[in-house]
Protein backbone atom coordinates (compact mmCIF):
# COMPACT_ATOMS: atom_id res chain seq x y z
CA UNK A 1 0.00 0.00 0.00
CA UNK A 2 1.15 3.42 -0.67
CA UNK A 3 0.05 6.41 -0.16
CA UNK A 4 -0.39 9.30 -3.17
CA UNK A 5 0.27 13.10 -2.33
CA UNK A 6 -0.57 16.12 -4.94
CA UNK A 7 -2.49 14.88 -6.70
CA UNK A 8 -5.10 17.78 -6.09
CA UNK A 9 -6.49 18.51 -9.68
CA UNK A 10 -6.59 17.16 -13.64
CA UNK A 11 -3.13 18.46 -14.20
CA UNK A 12 -1.16 16.90 -10.92
CA UNK A 13 -3.69 13.58 -11.11
CA UNK A 14 -2.20 10.64 -10.68
CA UNK A 15 -2.33 8.77 -14.09
CA UNK A 16 -3.17 5.28 -15.57
CA UNK A 17 -1.56 4.54 -18.61
CA UNK A 18 -3.25 1.48 -19.50
CA UNK A 19 -6.84 1.22 -18.11
CA UNK A 20 -9.78 -0.90 -19.58
CA UNK A 21 -12.58 0.96 -21.34
CA UNK A 22 -15.42 -1.85 -21.74
CA UNK A 23 -14.29 -5.33 -22.88
CA UNK A 24 -11.84 -4.82 -25.09
CA UNK A 25 -10.60 -1.47 -25.74
CA UNK A 26 -7.54 0.62 -23.45
CA UNK A 27 -7.10 3.83 -22.51
CA UNK A 28 -5.43 6.61 -19.97
CA UNK A 29 -7.27 7.20 -16.33
CA UNK A 30 -6.17 10.12 -14.57
CA UNK A 31 -7.36 10.58 -10.14
CA UNK A 32 -7.37 12.98 -7.96
CA UNK A 33 -8.73 14.39 -4.66
CA UNK A 34 -10.85 17.43 -5.00
CA UNK A 35 -10.92 19.99 -2.26
CA UNK A 36 -13.64 22.51 -2.20
CA UNK A 37 -13.91 24.75 1.06
CA UNK A 38 -17.55 23.66 3.84
CA UNK A 39 -17.65 20.47 1.49
CA UNK A 40 -14.44 18.53 2.12
CA UNK A 41 -12.41 15.91 -0.50
CA UNK A 42 -13.85 13.65 -3.19
CA UNK A 43 -12.00 11.34 -5.54
CA UNK A 44 -12.31 12.12 -9.09
CA UNK A 45 -11.10 10.31 -12.19
CA UNK A 46 -11.55 10.82 -15.71
CA UNK A 47 -10.90 8.52 -18.68
CA UNK A 48 -10.11 9.11 -22.32
CA UNK A 49 -12.16 7.68 -24.94
CA UNK A 50 -10.47 5.16 -27.61
CA UNK A 51 -13.20 5.68 -29.52
CA UNK A 52 -11.94 9.13 -30.67
CA UNK A 53 -9.01 10.25 -32.71
CA UNK A 54 -6.20 11.57 -30.70
CA UNK A 55 -6.51 11.68 -26.88
CA UNK A 56 -9.61 13.14 -25.56
CA UNK A 57 -10.99 12.84 -22.40
CA UNK A 58 -14.08 12.45 -21.45
CA UNK A 59 -16.34 13.96 -18.15
CA UNK A 60 -15.03 13.75 -15.10
CA UNK A 61 -16.33 11.46 -12.35
CA UNK A 62 -16.51 12.00 -8.98
CA UNK A 63 -17.68 10.61 -5.43
CA UNK A 64 -19.35 12.17 -2.54
CA UNK A 65 -17.46 14.63 -0.01
CA UNK A 66 -16.11 13.56 2.75
CA UNK A 67 -14.23 16.31 5.40
CA UNK A 68 -10.80 14.12 5.44
CA UNK A 69 -9.24 11.75 2.75
CA UNK A 70 -6.31 10.25 1.20
CA UNK A 71 -5.50 8.49 -2.41
CA UNK A 72 -3.42 5.50 -2.04
CA UNK A 73 -2.18 2.42 -4.25
CA UNK A 74 -3.86 -0.91 -2.77
CA UNK A 75 -2.26 -4.52 -2.86
CA UNK A 76 -3.11 -4.78 -6.00
CA UNK A 77 -1.45 -1.01 -6.87
CA UNK A 78 -4.92 -0.37 -7.91
CA UNK A 79 -6.00 3.78 -6.76
CA UNK A 80 -8.28 3.90 -4.30
CA UNK A 81 -9.16 6.11 -1.36
CA UNK A 82 -9.82 5.93 2.57
CA UNK A 83 -12.26 9.01 3.86
CA UNK A 84 -12.67 9.64 7.08
CA UNK A 85 -16.04 11.23 8.36
CA UNK A 86 -15.20 12.17 12.20
CA UNK A 87 -19.22 12.82 13.15
CA UNK A 88 -20.03 9.19 12.78
CA UNK A 89 -17.63 7.23 14.48
CA UNK A 90 -16.31 7.44 17.66
CA UNK A 91 -12.69 9.08 19.10
CA UNK A 92 -11.22 5.55 18.92
CA UNK A 93 -12.23 4.98 15.02
CA UNK A 94 -10.97 8.70 14.31
CA UNK A 95 -8.03 7.91 15.75
CA UNK A 96 -7.28 4.66 14.23
CA UNK A 97 -8.13 6.40 10.34
CA UNK A 98 -5.36 8.99 11.53
CA UNK A 99 -2.72 6.83 12.59
CA UNK A 100 -3.33 5.08 9.42
CA UNK A 101 -3.50 7.35 6.64
CA UNK A 102 -2.67 10.72 8.01
CA UNK A 103 0.51 10.86 6.84
CA UNK A 104 -1.38 11.49 3.19
CA UNK A 105 -3.22 14.91 4.46
CA UNK A 106 -1.79 17.89 4.38
CA UNK A 107 0.00 19.61 7.63
CA UNK A 108 -2.99 21.85 8.34
CA UNK A 109 -5.35 18.89 8.45
CA UNK A 110 -3.55 16.72 9.97
CA UNK A 111 -3.15 19.26 12.71
CA UNK A 112 -7.15 19.86 12.28
CA UNK A 113 -8.07 16.35 12.51
CA UNK A 114 -5.86 15.74 15.61
CA UNK A 115 -7.55 18.45 17.32
CA UNK A 116 -11.10 17.22 16.40
CA UNK A 117 -10.64 13.89 17.79
CA UNK A 118 -8.45 15.24 21.24
CA UNK A 119 -12.59 17.40 21.13
CA UNK A 120 -14.36 14.47 20.59
CA UNK A 121 -12.79 12.08 23.16
CA UNK A 122 -13.08 14.74 25.76
CA UNK A 123 -16.70 15.04 24.82
CA UNK A 124 -17.15 11.34 25.00
CA UNK A 125 -15.77 11.01 28.28
CA UNK A 126 -17.82 13.48 29.83
CA UNK A 127 -21.05 11.64 28.55
CA UNK A 128 -19.80 8.19 29.64
CA UNK A 129 -19.28 9.67 32.68
CA UNK A 130 -22.61 11.15 32.99
CA UNK A 131 -24.00 8.55 31.87
CA UNK A 132 -22.82 6.36 34.49
CA UNK A 133 -24.23 2.50 35.19
CA UNK A 134 -26.95 3.16 32.35
CA UNK A 135 -24.59 4.12 29.42
CA UNK A 136 -28.44 4.12 27.15
CA UNK A 137 -29.55 7.17 28.70
CA UNK A 138 -30.18 9.41 26.32
CA UNK A 139 -27.98 12.74 27.19
CA UNK A 140 -29.00 15.78 25.82
CA UNK A 141 -26.93 16.62 23.35
CA UNK A 142 -24.35 20.10 25.32
CA UNK A 143 -23.43 17.32 27.82
CA UNK A 144 -19.79 17.11 27.19
CA UNK A 145 -19.50 20.48 24.76
CA UNK A 146 -17.76 22.55 28.04
CA UNK A 147 -15.39 19.61 28.18
CA UNK A 148 -14.34 19.07 24.81
CA UNK A 149 -13.87 23.13 24.40
CA UNK A 150 -11.95 23.05 27.84
CA UNK A 151 -9.45 20.12 25.78
CA UNK A 152 -8.81 21.84 22.47
CA UNK A 153 -8.55 25.38 24.25
CA UNK A 154 -5.29 25.50 25.12
CA UNK A 155 -3.93 23.90 21.88
CA UNK A 156 -6.02 26.63 19.76
CA UNK A 157 -4.33 29.42 21.50
CA UNK A 158 -1.03 28.55 22.11
CA UNK A 159 -1.49 28.01 18.21
CA UNK A 160 -2.69 31.78 17.56
CA UNK A 161 -0.27 33.47 19.69
CA UNK A 162 2.54 31.22 19.22
CA UNK A 163 3.52 31.08 22.84
CA UNK A 164 4.73 28.32 25.19
CA UNK A 165 2.36 28.69 28.53
CA UNK A 166 -0.88 28.21 26.67
CA UNK A 167 -2.62 28.11 30.42
CA UNK A 168 -1.54 31.27 31.45
CA UNK A 169 -2.69 33.18 28.23
CA UNK A 170 -6.22 30.82 28.54
CA UNK A 171 -6.62 31.93 32.15
CA UNK A 172 -5.66 35.56 30.93
CA UNK A 173 -8.70 35.46 27.79
CA UNK A 174 -11.08 33.67 30.40
CA UNK A 175 -10.76 36.58 33.10
CA UNK A 176 -10.59 39.47 29.87
CA UNK A 177 -14.41 37.90 28.30
CA UNK A 178 -15.59 37.54 31.86
CA UNK A 179 -15.72 33.74 31.98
Amino acid sequence: MKILTGHTSFETAYVVNDYPYGFRLRCRIAYWLEFKPKHGYRLVSRTTNPKRAGEVWNKPKASTYCPFAVMYLNELEHVTWAGLHVAYGTADEAKAWADKWGDGLVPDERRRLDVIIKAKAAYEAKRKEAAGDNPTHTLPLDVGLKEAHEAIADDLIAEVVDMEDAKTMHDTIKKAVGE
